[in-house]
């Protein structure tokens, strides 16, 4: 196999990957075999109130199974904004819920002062985090009015505390207090509870993300959108928008759950020594994940603290979210290819931490790689090198027996062996290499810390080239390896060959130009391998 067969199969294996990834987005079915359409739902306040509630089990509380109010989607007017050196956030004073959420770091788009919102109250864009105490006719949910001392609170320090205050009929004084700390992403939260009740009662605090159902990939970006939890098996699982109905109540020690989309996600982290029950609900269009934690018994007159499960709202850069949670790291997602996609991303986080340019740590990983399969590429190179060799011979026999492809056939294996050439000699190391190129292509997809990076006179590493150099680039590059390379004894396989430098380019112009960048210095590397090993066999 030569250069221009691989090509040609690493075209149409990623043209087939991506369509089946936007096939399977747009064309799912139920468990009935119904085709369902994803589609965004058409307004966050389209919520009736009749929502039905979200049954949560027995199977970690010491108490009977509770029930975590219906989700409701109401815009409120009161709230409370919290600044930090990376967060800005509104709390809406009815049930302490986490309404809107910007990353201070993160413009929108390059140059641009608006910053990028994670959590949207907005119609069709509904993302946000409640949590509330449990039983409900006792204690606060996220349909409680909480009230606070101030309207606005920023961070002077390394830390600030916000707490939003709330009074029951009898007498009960609940403080729900969200914790920031300088330099994090992570929101903690706790409640202070006072029982001023007769009983003694069994407190259960509980947070849940809700959001619409959206689909932010595209053809040549098929990201994931969705749901994903991780449980004490050390279990990774996603959640598709159309699973979570069928997605059975679990309980575990530690472990995770999160909304996740491209380059961002939200995640809430309970406490790790404790075990939690973990559930997934379609709520009239509202897709919920929530977990419930282990009840605290509080005595009448007496005063306790619960810990709330944290919340991290921010970038999937690896640096931060490595040593949250265990597994965290898997919302970034390299799909199957995981195994391969992680080591390739770490080691290009080291070649950064020396270089400090994302660009340069590309291009030095791609040497790396091409050093690591040096080997299989000479042997690859070194066929392709005898066939070219070999192409005025097998021309000749051509022409002799050219009418008879039986005899065509057994001389041109005559001339292979006599010669010692293996014509399939070089498909072994393009296939290897193969898994490699769509591993680091999740790589170079998924890294936030791409987003917005320049390099050269390219401006952005994880958007497209504006002026399209690269992909003439690579074209060119294609070309030239095309031509060192023995020509296709199929006329109609020669001008497929031919064409694709073209359709290659026009398929780069898509793609984030991080990843054209590894494509041209490979291909620059294996035309100076290619071309050293043409010299010496050909003389």
């Amino acid at each position: 196999m030569n250069n221009q067969k691989f090509f040609l199969i690493v075209a149409i294996l990623l043209s087939l990957f991506l369509l089946k990834e936007q096939w399977d987005r747009q064309h799912a079915v139920d468990a009935n075999g119904n085709l369902i359409y994803q589609q965004q739902t058409s307004s966050a306040a389209s919520a009736t109130n009749d929502d039905k509630n979200l049954n949560v089990p027995s199977a970690i509380v010491t108490h009977s199974s509770p029930d975590v109010p219906a989700v409701k989607s109401e815009n409120n007017d009161s709230y409370v904004t919290v600044q930090t050196d990376l967060l800005t956030l509104e709390i809406s004073h009815k049930g302490g819920t986490i309404i809107n959420a910007w990353l201070n770091d993160y413009p929108v788009e390059l140059g641009s002062e608006q910053k990028f919102q994670l959590l949207n109250d907005q119609s069709g864009e509904l993302f946000q985090a409640q949590s509330g105490l449990l039983p409900s006719a006792k204690m606060p949910t996220h349909h409680s009015t909480f009230s606070t001392a101030q309207t606005h609170y920023q961070m002077q320090g390394d830390t600030l505390v916000v707490p939003l205050v709330w009074k029951g009929s009898d007498g009960t004084i609940v403080t729900k207090n969200y914790h920031f700390n300088k330099g994090s992403y992570v929101v903690n939260t706790d409640y202070q509870v006072t029982n001023n009740a007769n009983n003694a009662v069994d407190v259960t605090s509980y947070t849940q993300l809700v959001r619409n159902e959206i689909d932010q990939s595209n053809m040549m970006m098929p990201t994931y959108t969705g749901g994903a939890k991780y449980d004490d098996q050390e279990v990774y699982e996603k959640i598709e928008f159309d699973e979570f109905n069928n997605q059975a109540t679990t309980t575990s020690k530690g472990g995770w759950m999160a909304m996740i989309q491209h380059y961002f996600f939200v995640a809430m982290i309970p406490e790790a020594q404790n075990t939690h029950n973990y559930s997934a609900k379609n709520n009239n269009g509202k897709h919920l994940l929530t977990i419930v934690n282990p009840a605290q018994n509080i005595a009448p007159g007496a005063t306790a603290t619960l810990a709330n499960n944290a919340l991290y709202i921010g970038p999937k850069e690896q640096e931060i979210i490595d040593n949250l949670a265990p597994g965290l790291d898997k919302t970034v997602d390299y799909g199957i290819l995981f195994i391969i996609a992680k080591p390739l991303s770490e080691v290009m986080h080291w070649i950064y931490s020396l270089v400090q340019s994302w660009g340069y740590a590309i291009i030095i990983l791609t040497i790396l790689i091409k050093l690591a399969f040096y080997k299989l590429s000479e042997k690859s190179y070194r066929s392709m090198a005898g066939m070219r060799k070999l192409s005025p011979r097998l021309a000749k026999l051509k022409e002799t027996y050219g009418d008879d492809k039986q005899k065509m056939g057994q001389k041109t294996m005559e001339l292979y062996k006599k010669e010692k050439i293996n014509p399939a000699a070089g498909c072994l190391p393009i296939l290897v290499q193969i898994p490699v190129f769509i591993a680091l292509y999740w790589v170079l997809l998924e890294m936030v810390e791409l987003r917005q990076t320049p390099f050269w006179y390219l401006l952005d590493l994880s958007a497209p080239d504006p002026f399209y150099i690269l992909p003439l680039i690579m074209g060119a590059s294609m070309f030239i390896q095309q031509k060192l390379n023995p020509p296709p004894p199929d006329p109609m396989q020669a001008k497929i060959m031919m064409s694709l430098p073209f359709v290659f380019t026009i398929f780069f112009i898509w793609f984030p130009s991080g990843l054209v960048l590894y494509w041209v210095v490979n291909n620059i590397l294996s035309i100076a391998q290619q071309w050293f090993i043409n010299k010496r066999i050909n003389g």
